[in-house]
C-alpha cells in the first residue's frame, strides 16, 4: 500500500495526460472557437475516435490505442521501481508489481496490438464487400481474371450461386450480366463542360465555378421509340474569403457557348461559401450544426427548383468495425437560402426524389477499391487480385464512377475495368452501383459484371479509337485536323460506346459505335454546327480578308466556317 501511495501521482500523471490533453484541446475547440466546426469534427471524429476508439468506445479499439496501453505498462513498470526503497520489503513488491506490468506489456504487442494491426487492412476490406456480388455467366468456366476467387468457392452456400473461401465476402451469382445491358449516356463530355464552365461560369468577383461539383443532370426520360429530354450540366458557383456568399448554380447545355447562371441567391438570402473564411465558413456552419455528418467535395452539387438554388450534400458517417474506422452512407443535406443558410438532413432518400445523385461518389470508390480483397491477402498480395479503371489519355481525368441512367430512368455509378498490374486496355468487368439512392448507416450494392473470356462484347480503347476515327474522317475529313479530338469513350451497355467530338471546348457531336461492328457507327450533332444531312450553320462574316488582317478569333471562326462546309459537302 504504501508503494502505491508513493508513486500514485507519478503512475496517475504518466497514464492521464495523452486521454487529458486531447480532451482539453477538443474543449478548447469545441467552446472556446466558436464558428470552428471543421476543426472540432476534425479533433473528434479523425484525431480521438479514427486513430483511438471508433466509434468512440473501447470495443473497437484500434492498434495505436493498444500500442499505448503497452507503453504505458512498460513506463508502469520503470516508475514503480525508480526510487529509493530503504526496506527489503519494498524492493521485493516493487520488482513484483514491474515484473507483472513488464509481462502485461509484451503480452499486449504479442496478442491485441498484433492482431489488430495484421488484419486492420482486410477489415476495411471485409465490410465494404458485404456489399458486393460477382457475376459470371459460367461457373465451370469462370473468367481467368476471378480465377483465385473461383479457386475452391463452394457452390450454393448462403444465397450465391459459389462463394469464395477467403476470410473476406465472395459472393459469385451465375445470370444473364442483364445489368450491363443499357445505359444512357450524355449529350457532351466531362472535359468539354469543364473547359467551358471554367472559362465562362464566373459572374462576379471573388465567385468561382466550383470545379469539383460539376454534375450531369438527365432530362426527361425517353419516351418509347423516342430520345429523351435534353440533359444539362450543373455546378455552384461558390465565394471566397471573408464576405462573398455562394451565388448559385451555373448550367451549360453541352451545344451552345453560353454558359448560363441558372439560378442565385437573392442578396441576404444565403451568407456563407463552401471556400469561406472565418464567418463565411459554411463548412464550419456544418461541422457545427451536424457534427457526425462527413463529405467530400467531389460528393457536391446543385440545381434550380424553379428559380431557388439547391445544393446537395450526399453525407457519410464514420462508425467503428473491429478495430477500426470505415465510412458508411448517411443520407443527404439539402442546403437552401433563406435569409441566412439553411440545412435540411434527410436520413433516406430514394430513387427519383431527386434530380442527381444522392450517394456519395466517393463511397462507391471506397467499394470498388475494396473488391480487390475478395480473394483474401494471399491472392491480393502475391497476383494482384481485382481490377482497375483505365489511364488511356483519351479518357482524360474522367476514368471512372460514370453518373448513367439505366433502366427504370435510374442512376447509377459506372466503371469500366481492366485488370490490376496489367498493361492492357481491355475492358473486361463493370462496376455498377446505384446512385439516385440512398440510406442512412447502409451501404448501397456494388455488382461487378464480368465478361467471360474471348467475349466478342470486351472492348479495348486502341480498337474504339480507330472505329471512331474512321466514322469521323467518315463524315468531316478534316475535323481531327483542324483541333478536334475524340473525347472520353463512356459505355452505353452491350456492344456500344459513345465517344465525343470536342473542338475549342466544345462538344460538336458525339459517336455511338459498336466494338463487334453489330451496327454502322450512329453520329449526333449536338452543337451549332451542321450535321450530315446538311443543315447549315450562319455565315461568318469577315473571312474574305487576307489572313494577315483577320484577329485571332476571326481566324479561328473561318477555318471552323470551312471544316463545316465541307462536312455538310461530305456527308451522307
Amino acid at each position: 500500500m504504501n508503494l502505491l501511495k508513493a508513486r500514485l501521482s507519478a503512475l496517475l500523471l504518466w497514464w492521464a495526460w495523452m486521454p487529458a490533453g486531447a480532451y482539453l484541446v477538443w474543449i478548447l475547440f469545441r467552446y472556446g472557437f466558436s464558428g470552428m466546426g471543421t476543426w472540432s469534427q476534425w479533433w473528434r471524429i479523425t484525431v480521438v475516435q479514427r486513430m483511438w476508439l471508433p466509434g468512440g468506445s473501447f470495443g473497437h479499439a484500434t492498434g495505436l490505442f493498444w500500442f499505448w496501453v503497452a507503453v504505458g505498462l512498460a513506463g508502469t513498470a520503470v516508475i514503480v521501481l525508480t526510487g529509493d526503497e530503504r526496506y527489503a520489503s519494498r524492493r521485493r513488491a516493487s520488482g513484483f508489481v514491474a515484473t507483472v506490468a513488464a509481462i502485461a506489456s509484451a503480452g499486449v504487442l504479442l496478442v491485441p496490438f498484433l492482431r489488430v494491426v495484421w488484419d486492420n487492412d482486410k477489415d476495411e476490406g471485409r465490410y465494404y464487400n458485404r456489399a458486393t456480388t460477382w457475376h459470371i455467366t459460367d461457373g465451370a468456366n469462370p473468367p481467368a481474371s476471378l480465377a483465385y476467387l473461383m479457386r475452391g468457392a463452394r457452390e450454393g452456400e448462403r444465397g450465391c450461386s459459389y462463394r469464395g473461401t477467403a476470410d473476406v465476402r465472395g459472393c459469385v451469382q451465375i445470370d444473364k450480366l442483364s445489368g450491363i445491358a443499357a445505359w444512357e449516356g450524355r449529350t457532351s463530355s466531362y472535359a468539354s463542360a469543364q473547359q467551358m464552365m471554367t472559362h465562362a461560369a464566373s459572374p462576379a468577383p471573388k465567385v468561382d465555378f466550383w470545379e469539383d461539383t460539376l454534375t450531369y443532370l438527365y432530362g426527361a426520360p425517353p419516351k418509347p421509340g423516342g430520345d429523351s429530354g435534353p440533359g444539362i450540366w450543373t455546378a455552384v458557383l461558390d465565394g471566397s474569403g471573408k464576405a462573398t456568399p455562394a451565388y448559385g448554380i451555373a448550367s451549360w447545355d453541352g451545344a451552345s457557348n453560353t454558359v448560363k447562371v441558372a439560378c442565385r441567391f437573392a442578396p441576404g438570402d444565403f451568407d456563407r461559401a463552401f471556400h469561406g473564411a472565418r464567418g463565411n465558413s459554411l463548412p464550419n456552419w456544418l461541422g457545427e450544426k451536424y457534427p457526425d455528418l462527413l463529405w467530400d467535395e467531389d460528393d457536391v452539387w446543385g440545381y434550380c427548383q424553379g428559380a431557388k438554388p439547391v445544393i446537395v450534400i450526399p453525407v457519410k458517417r464514420q462508425i467503428g468495425v473491429k478495430n477500426r474506422s470505415v465510412m458508411t452512407a448517411a443520407g443527404v443535406l439539402i442546403v437552401t437560402g433563406d435569409h441566412g443558410v439553411h440545412a435540411t438532413y434527410r436520413r433516406t432518400v430514394r430513387a427519383g426524389d431527386l434530380p442527381g445523385p444522392a450517394y456519395p461518389e466517393s463511397l462507391t470508390v471506397l467499394q470498388r477499391k475494396a473488391t480487390e480483397w475478395a480473394a483474401g491477402r494471399k491472392w491480393r498480395s502475391r497476383a494482384s487480385f481485382g481490377f482497375k479503371p483505365t489511364v488511356d489519355d483519351v479518357q482524360g481525368s474522367n476514368t471512372s464512377e460514370y453518373l448513367l441512367r439505366g433502366p427504370g430512368d435510374h442512376l447509377y455509378y459506372v466503371t469500366p475495368l481492366t485488370p490490376n498490374a496489367s498493361r492492357s486496355q481491355a475492358f473486361i468487368a463493370y462496376a455498377v452501383s446505384p446512385a439516385d439512392a440512398a440510406t442512412d448507416g447502409r451501404l448501397n450494392p456494388m455488382d461487378l459484371y464480368v465478361l467471360p473470356d474471348g467475349d466478342p462484347n470486351v472492348a479495348n480503347l486502341n480498337a474504339l479509337t480507330n472505329k471512331a476515327t474512321d466514322a469521323v474522317r467518315g463524315i468531316d475529313p478534316t475535323f481531327l485536323n483542324t483541333g478536334g479530338r475524340l473525347e472520353e469513350f463512356t459505355p452505353l451497355g452491350g456492344d456500344m460506346w459513345r465517344v465525343y467530338g470536342v473542338r475549342r471546348g466544345l462538344t460538336e457531336f458525339y459517336v455511338d459505335l459498336s466494338i463487334t461492328g453489330r451496327t454502322s457507327p450512329r453520329t449526333v450533332n449536338v452543337s451549332s454546327t451542321p450535321n450530315p444531312g446538311g443543315k447549315t450553320t450562319p455565315a461568318v462574316s469577315g473571312c474574305g480578308k487576307p489572313p494577315g488582317e483577320m484577329s485571332t478569333r476571326e481566324l479561328a471562326n473561318c477555318i471552323g466556317s470551312l471544316g463545316d462546309e465541307l462536312r455538310r459537302r461530305n456527308g451522307s
